[in-house]
This record gives structure tokens, C-alpha cells and sequence, in this order.
């Protein structure tokens, strides 16, 4: 009797094992559970053509179907993870590597249940999809009927790679390989028991950040997800120029540029790097990296996040409602060289040389208002990205963890996925780790995480404090104010700082085109202002504000003018 149970019981987890796709069927494996509830792991999916050969640094293409059962019972080799200055070394890495992991259940096989899609941090050029605990997966959201994806994208310079907007290669590819990878699961997830109409996307660091551009967008498909869960996300926007800049500097290291733009090819330059192998690129990007360890390690301000060159402000302010919950942790970054960064990429500021080197001399004076840039980045975006979604009439909830024995960029990634589990876990951290995914599993089934946990009011800027501390009757609080601080030094003194910059450099400019002191120009003489006033717009027309834009300006930065000598003839239209 026993016997036959078994036998039947078998026979249908393998019925259950092969879902048909669009594209053909698959294979996966299955994990016995006493409640009846079976789970099912689908592995090695692909949302994407491999993006090698040809297609290396070309937009991502949904994949060829194919013919007989597709063996989905195995991970994939991580994409091409930089192995410096990260806990998890991959245990395989191949260009070879867009595809999704799907986690599901019997039951939602037959309820269509929500679903959550997970991107990876690593700072965009580490870490992998497929570095997690299956066990952990199934028991926090599988169990709890939620379909959990984990979904690649091409990292370090395979995805970040662009020389400008020359028609040929396109700028954020990993946001373009994100965005594909949505669209599969939209199209597919009902397959495998997910409700397409009920996604949201979740991600920590770096990953989190890739969901906040991709939850705010006004370009990408508002039908592709619901809800965004981003956790301690900085704003990894990186300045355009630095980004173009990379990608030269690694093309001349490869000897595929020989620091000529004006002459420079981008396809004949593209078929030069096509020779190197994928293993040749990683290291030569590791080299740029041991240098400038902000190579190739953010997204620039275009598509299909923005329109290319749009501010930071109307990014937040046009974003589709959207439920949004935002977290991070009471140190973040704390004192990591190693996650230190340029400040101001959160901020549509006009001076970022001077902004970082007036924020770090202000940070090394020890002045305690001033933490460091890389964790100011997490509060800010945390609080001004949940308050653009409050403001839309959506639910915004913000939280930080304050766990002991301490709350770092990664310590609370034990609770919600699984990984960076302190050596010694406290009681405290046990009862915690009893709720913290159940309360991400409640929004993203209802937009709800918790009773008692208050939608967030910009007026209070409220947030839940996540520490438990039995010995001294401590639980989860809201509090408010959430880093008050950080907004009054950045959108206070350093955005005034800014402005300041900006009118010395026009001083300056006013003063080097004619070669006078304030005293000698007319800008000291009261007099002659109603004479400035009704010749301005000629004067304006017919004074050169840039060098002229050709040879190897051409397509580059506007660039300030050099002085002359003599009196230019400013009398006619150039």
C-alpha cells in the first residue's frame, strides 16, 4: 500500500515536471513536501539569444524555439562575475548565461499564484543569478504560494559598454536584458503558475537600483510588473561622459582604438573586440577596474531608462504608480574603500568634481553630520524614490534594519534571501528572521507587508525600525524623520555648494574672454548696466560660449572657449 502511494506520488511530480512554453517544453525538477504541496524548480531558462559572437554587446533577442524537452534540472554558468572584491566566487562564468530560474508550486499550478522576480546586486559587474539556496527559496516564498524567478544580466563591461549615440551600439544593455527577461516572464509565468498581472520585481544594492530605474521608467512596458521591492539600493546612475570614457579606455587597452576619436569607427572598432574571448575581456576589464574602481559599474542617464540626458527629478516625478516598498540598513557602507564612491549621482548637480572633493574633505574633517557618500546614496534614494511614489497616491512603505550585532550593506540579506549568514545567530536574530521575508511575501500577494506598518506620509517621512531586542523589551517601531540628516547636507549645503561652483566658473569665463578685472569691465561700472541690458541679446549671439565643435570635438562635451587676443569683431551673426 505504502508502495503504491510512493509510486503515485512520483508519477506525478514527473507529470508536473514538464511545462510547455512558447518556445517548446521544459523540464524541471521537483521537491517532495509533506503538506502535498510538491515544489518545482525550473533552471536554465532562456529569456535571450547567448549574447556571444555577433551579438556580444548587441541588444538582447528573445531566443529560437526548440525541439524535443529542454533540460531545466541544472543552473546555467553565472554571467562574466568580476572576482574582485566579492564574497562569492562563481562556480562557472560564460557569456553564455541570459536565462531565468523559476521556483513554483502544485498549488499554483492550479491558483495562479503572485509573483516575484529577483535581480542580483554586485555593484552591476559581479555576483550571479544562481548563487542562492534553492531550499531557502522554496521554504520562504514557494511555500507561502508566491512563484519566485531569479533572472541574469550581462555584467562589467559585456552590459555597460558605449561609445555615444552613434546608431550603432546601444547604451545600458543590462537594463535592456533586465527589461527582456520581464517580458518572458510576462508572457510565459502563467505557465508555470504565475499571475502576470500580479509581478514585482525585488532586488538588493545594486540589483535594487536596477529595480527603481526600471520601476520608474516611462519608457519600458507599464504592463510588465505591478510592485517594486528595493532593498539598501544606491543610485547607481554613473555621469555620461565617465561612461563613455571607460569604454574608450578599454578599447585602446585591448588595442582595438588608438585614442583618436575624431577618426575612430565604432563597427570597425566592435569586430576588433569580437577577436578577443570572453575570458581576455574580463581581464582586461579587471585591470581598468584595480585602477578606477568605478569602471563599469552603473547605468548612464538614457534608454531605456530615460531619455538620453533627462534629469533625475523628472525621472521620479513622471513615474507610472507604482506599490513600492524601500529598505535599508542603519550602516550600509560604513567605512568600505572598496564601495566608495563619487557622490552626486543621485542629484542633478552641474559640478561633480568639486561636489565629491568639497563632500570627502568635509567627511575626513570627521564632521559627524557627514557620512560617506556611497551610504548617503542608499538613504537618499530609499526616501526619495518611496516619497515619488507616495506623492503619485500609490503605497510607499520605508524600513531599516537595526539589528545587532551589527546592520551592514549585506547583513540583512540573511533574512530575505539567504546568503551572508553571520556565524553566530543571537535569539533576537532568529525571531527576526521568523518575519522578515514573510512581510515582503505579504506585499507582494496584497501591497500590504504588515498590520501596524504605516504607508509612508512625506510630511512625516515615517518608516519602520526592524530590531528586536528581548532583553531590553525592544520590537519593530515606526519611527520618523527617516535621515533627515542626509537630505539637509545634500539638498541644503552640497546642492548650495553646487550653485556656488557654477557662478565662480561664470565669473571666471565673464573675465578670461576679455582678459579684464572687475574693476576695469563694465560689469563694475553701474552706468553702463542699462547698456548691458538693451545689447544683450546681440552680445549673447555673437560671442563664441564653446569651442567650436569639430575635429576630435565633434560629438564630444561642449567645451569652454579660449581666450583671444585682440578685440574680436563682434558685430555680425557667425
Amino acid at each position: 500500500m505504502l508502495l503504491h502511494f510512493v509510486l503515485s506520488v512520483l508519477i506525478k511530480l514527473s507529470d508536473l515536471t514538464i511545462v510547455n512554453t512558447s518556445y517548446g517544453p521544459v523540464q524541471g525538477s521537483s521537491k517532495f513536501s509533506d503538506d502535498g504541496n510538491h515544489k518545482l524548480m525550473f533552471k536554465r531558462i532562456p529569456f535571450a539569444k547567448p549574447p556571444i559572437g555577433e551579438l556580444r554587446f548587441g541588444l538582447p533577442q528573445s531566443p529560437n524555439p526548440w525541439t524535443g524537452i529542454l533540460n531545466a534540472t541544472e543552473y546555467s554558468s553565472s554571467c562574466m562575475s568580476h572576482f574582485l572584491h566579492t564574497r562569492h566566487q562563481q562556480k562557472s562564468i560564460s557569456e553564455d548565461c541570459l536565462y531565468l530560474n523559476i521556483f513554483t508550486s502544485e498549488n499554483c499550478l492550479t491558483e495562479k499564484c503572485a509573483v516575484i522576480v529577483y535581480f542580483h546586486g554586485g555593484a552591476f559587474r559581479a555576483e550571479s543569478a544562481v548563487m542562492f539556496s534553492d531550499e531557502f527559496i522554496l521554504e520562504r516564498y514557494v511555500s507561502e504560494d508566491v512563484v519566485f524567478v531569479t533572472s541574469a544580466y550581462r555584467l562589467g563591461v559585456f552590459g555597460q559598454l558605449y561609445f555615444g549615440p552613434n546608431g550603432v551600439l546601444s547604451e545600458n544593455l543590462l537594463v535592456h536584458d533586465s527589461v527582456k527577461s520581464l517580458e518572458f516572464v510576462h508572457n510565459e509565468i502563467s505557465n508555470f503558475g504565475g499571475n502576470p498581472k500580479q509581478v514585482t520585481i525585488m532586488g538588493h544594492s545594486a540589483g535594487a537600483a536596477l529595480v527603481n530605474f526600471l520601476g520608474f521608467s516611462d519608457i519600458i512596458d507599464p504592463t510588465l510588473f505591478q510592485q517594486i521591492i528595493a532593498i539598501s539600493a544606491p543610485m547607481n546612475f554613473i555621469f555620461y561622459d565617465d561612461a563613455i570614457n571607460n569604454s574608450y579606455k578599454f578599447a585602446e587597452k585591448l588595442g582595438c582604438f588608438d585614442g583618436n576619436r575624431s577618426t575612430m569607427d565604432v563597427k570597425s572598432t566592435l569586430n576588433c573586440l569580437q577577436k578577443f574571448n570572453d575570458t581576455e575581456i574580463l581581464n582586461a576589464q579587471t585591470e581598468m577596474v584595480q585602477t578606477n574602481f568605478n569602471s563599469f559599474n552603473g547605468v548612464i542617464q538614457g534608454e531605456p531608462v530615460m531619455k538620453r540626458n533627462g534629469k533625475i527629478a523628472n525621472f521620479k516625478k513622471n513615474a507610472p504608480k507604482r506599490h513600492i516598498v524601500c529598505g535599508s540598513t542603519q550602516l550600509e557602507f560604513g567605512k568600505d574603500p572598496f564601495q566608495y564612491k563619487p557622490a552626486g549621482n543621485f542629484l542633478d548637480i552641474e559640478n561633480p568634481k568639486e561636489v565629491f572633493d568639497f563632500y570627502d574633505t568635509k567627511m575626513h574633517n570627521t564632521e559627524p553630520r557627514w557620512t560617506d557618500p556611497s551610504s548617503a546614496s542608499v538613504y537618499i534614494s530609499s526616501r526619495t524614490y518611496c516619497e515619488a511614489m507616495a506623492n503619485a497616491g500609490a503605497n510607499a512603505y520605508i524600513y531599516e534594519t537595526r539589528q545587532k550585532p551589527e546592520s551592514l550593506h549585506v547583513s540583512d540579506m540573511q533574512y530575505f534571501i539567504g546568503i551572508h549568514r553571520e556565524k553566530v545567530h543571537t535569539s533576537d536574530m532568529d525571531i527576526l528572521d521568523s518575519f522578515y521575508s514573510k512581510m515582503l511575501v505579504n506585499f507582494t500577494k496584497t501591497g500590504v507587508p504588515a498590520p501596524g506598518w504605516e504607508k509612508l506620509n512625506p510630511k512625516r517621512m515615517n518608516y519602520l525600525e526592524l530590531k528586536v531586542d528581548t532583553e531590553l523589551g525592544k520590537a519593530p517601531r515606526m519611527l520618523e524623520n527617516y535621515h533627515d540628516k542626509e537630505m539637509e547636507i545634500w539638498f541644503g549645503e552640497v546642492m548650495e555648494y553646487d550653485r556656488n561652483v557654477t557662478k565662480q566658473k561664470l565669473m571666471e569665463f565673464s573675465s578670461s574672454t576679455g582678459n579684464i578685472s572687475e574693476s576695469q569691465s563694465i560689469f563694475g561700472q553701474l552706468w553702463f548696466y542699462p547698456i548691458i541690458l538693451l545689447n544683450v541679446i546681440i552680445i549673447i549671439l555673437s560671442l563664441p560660449f564653446a569651442k567650436p565643435p569639430i575635429g576630435e570635438l565633434r560629438f564630444e562635451l561642449p567645451q569652454y572657449p579660449e581666450s583671444w587676443t585682440g578685440i574680436l569683431n563682434a558685430t555680425e551673426y557667425r
